[in-house]
């Protein structure tokens, strides 16, 4: 009977480690987007503030934060707003 029960939740605490670590990673991740984010916004604003043309911080943020043209136009026109 205890070999039973030993049998039954052996590897338990390996799977509990591994889903633990994996929820941490995640979470991680999460926190590296959100800085990420919140880089180019800053990055954006900046180059607003500088009056740098649109069409120069659109070339930068491709090449730096490699954002499609889309992309580099959302955030250029939310900190425009924002500003």
């Amino acid at each position: 009977m205890s070999n039973n029960f030993r049998n039954a939740f052996s590897g338990f605490g390996t799977e509990l480690l591994e889903r633990i670590r994996a929820d941490y990673r995640d979470r991680l991740n999460d926190v590296a987007f959100e800085e990420r984010i919140i880089g180019i916004e800053n990055a954006t604003s900046a180059m607003l503030e500088l009056n740098i043309s649109e069409e120069q911080i659109t070339k930068i943020l491709q090449k730096y934060w490699d954002l499609r043209l889309s992309e580099a136009r959302f955030f250029i026109n939310k900190q425009k707003e924002s500003i």
